[in-house]
Protein backbone atom coordinates (compact mmCIF):
# COMPACT_ATOMS: atom_id res chain seq x y z
CA UNK A 1 0.00 0.00 0.00
CA UNK A 2 1.22 3.58 -1.26
CA UNK A 3 1.12 6.40 1.58
CA UNK A 4 1.46 9.95 0.88
CA UNK A 5 2.35 13.06 2.95
CA UNK A 6 0.96 16.20 3.11
CA UNK A 7 2.04 18.57 5.11
CA UNK A 8 -0.82 21.50 5.90
CA UNK A 9 -0.50 24.65 7.51
CA UNK A 10 -3.70 27.05 9.17
CA UNK A 11 -5.06 29.68 8.16
CA UNK A 12 -4.69 32.05 11.35
CA UNK A 13 -8.67 32.60 11.65
CA UNK A 14 -9.03 29.04 11.14
CA UNK A 15 -10.31 26.27 13.70
CA UNK A 16 -7.84 23.37 14.36
CA UNK A 17 -10.98 21.04 13.39
CA UNK A 18 -11.61 22.78 10.56
CA UNK A 19 -8.06 22.00 9.34
CA UNK A 20 -8.07 18.87 10.14
CA UNK A 21 -10.89 18.26 7.70
CA UNK A 22 -9.33 20.44 4.81
CA UNK A 23 -6.32 18.64 5.57
CA UNK A 24 -7.72 15.23 4.81
CA UNK A 25 -9.86 16.40 2.12
CA UNK A 26 -6.62 18.08 0.18
CA UNK A 27 -4.66 14.60 1.07
CA UNK A 28 -7.78 12.30 -0.52
CA UNK A 29 -7.80 15.04 -3.09
CA UNK A 30 -11.62 15.54 -2.67
CA UNK A 31 -13.45 18.78 -2.12
CA UNK A 32 -14.41 19.42 1.36
CA UNK A 33 -17.72 19.43 1.05
CA UNK A 34 -18.26 16.34 -0.91
CA UNK A 35 -16.10 13.98 1.08
CA UNK A 36 -17.55 11.56 2.97
CA UNK A 37 -15.66 11.67 6.51
CA UNK A 38 -17.44 13.55 9.06
CA UNK A 39 -15.06 14.55 12.07
CA UNK A 40 -17.72 14.84 14.67
CA UNK A 41 -18.13 11.01 14.19
CA UNK A 42 -14.62 10.28 15.40
CA UNK A 43 -13.14 13.60 17.12
CA UNK A 44 -14.68 15.71 20.19
CA UNK A 45 -14.20 18.82 17.99
CA UNK A 46 -14.42 21.34 21.05
CA UNK A 47 -11.23 19.44 22.86
CA UNK A 48 -9.30 19.69 19.28
CA UNK A 49 -9.72 23.51 18.81
CA UNK A 50 -8.90 23.61 22.65
CA UNK A 51 -5.76 22.46 22.06
CA UNK A 52 -2.89 24.25 20.89
CA UNK A 53 -4.58 27.81 22.33
CA UNK A 54 -1.75 28.65 24.76
CA UNK A 55 1.02 29.28 21.69
CA UNK A 56 4.02 28.16 23.72
CA UNK A 57 2.85 24.49 23.64
CA UNK A 58 5.37 21.69 23.00
CA UNK A 59 3.07 19.06 21.55
CA UNK A 60 2.14 16.39 19.29
CA UNK A 61 -1.06 14.64 18.52
CA UNK A 62 -1.66 11.93 16.61
CA UNK A 63 -4.57 10.04 15.72
CA UNK A 64 -6.67 7.95 12.89
CA UNK A 65 -9.12 9.36 10.79
CA UNK A 66 -10.54 8.25 7.05
CA UNK A 67 -7.52 5.78 6.38
CA UNK A 68 -5.08 8.34 7.55
CA UNK A 69 -2.93 9.04 10.25
CA UNK A 70 -3.36 13.05 11.29
CA UNK A 71 -0.52 14.12 13.34
CA UNK A 72 -0.61 17.57 14.61
CA UNK A 73 2.66 19.39 15.89
CA UNK A 74 3.48 22.98 16.97
CA UNK A 75 5.88 25.07 15.15
CA UNK A 76 8.44 27.37 16.55
CA UNK A 77 5.68 29.69 17.44
CA UNK A 78 3.14 27.44 18.92
CA UNK A 79 0.91 27.31 15.86
CA UNK A 80 -0.07 24.45 14.89
CA UNK A 81 1.01 22.66 11.85
CA UNK A 82 -0.57 19.59 10.20
CA UNK A 83 1.01 16.56 8.92
CA UNK A 84 -1.25 13.59 6.49
CA UNK A 85 -0.35 10.28 5.42
CA UNK A 86 -2.69 9.04 3.36
CA UNK A 87 -3.59 5.35 3.57
CA UNK A 88 -5.95 4.86 0.43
Amino acid sequence: MDVEQFRYVAEEEESLSMAVVSAVAQAHHEDIIEQDWIINNDINTDALDGLFQDGHLNMTLRFEADTTTVTIDADERGNPVIEIESHR
